[in-house]
């Protein structure tokens, strides 16, 4: 910037608009395929929104499910962006269930058609319908290029 230059703010890249099937409030249902409690149920809540700016879309989540017999209540934040060098779309979650870690709470991911496929420690894909739901499915490793399912989740907006 040189002296008498107006300042141009930075611009999201359009391709964050992708994530705009996500934005909203949603009520979550869902069931754990491999928990040792197969059919395990797990219920709660959901927003998406943009920050101001646009650069990054923010979930937070409340959610409840029993494992082990007791009663797991789950909440965080999870912030999503997007990498025009590789076109890949990342997100960073934290929650109270645990700590940081750069590997563990770090996913990479592109869509493949409809669907935003997420890697990292697991692997998550979320496909929106016409009827406006969202569902989620969530798959563990199971050796190279190989998963299991895990915990499917379905989104019903609410505001």
């Amino acid at each position: 910037m040189h002296a008498g230059d107006e300042f141009t703010p930075p611009r999201p890249d359009p391709a964050l608009r992708r994530l705009d099937f996500l934005v909203g409030t949603w009520s979550l249902t869902g069931q754990f395929d491999s928990t040792g409690e197969t059919g395990a149920e797990l219920r709660g809540t959901a927003t998406f929104r943009w920050l101001p700016g646009g650069f990054f879309l923010v979930h937070h989540w409340s959610r409840t499910f029993h494992l082990d017999g007791h009663l797991v209540q789950d909440i965080g934040y999870e912030f999503y962006d997007y990498i025009p060098e590789t076109d890949a779309y990342r997100s960073h979650f934290f929650t109270n269930l645990g700590g940081y870690d750069e590997t563990g709470n770090k996913y990479l991911g592109h869509f493949d058609g409809p669907e935003l496929v997420l890697i990292g420690p697991v692997r998550t894909t979320s496909r929106p319908h016409p009827d406006g739901t969202i569902t989620q499915h969530t798959d563990l490793p199971a050796g190279p290029g190989q998963w299991i399912p895990w915990l499917h989740t379905q989104l019903h907006r609410t505001g």
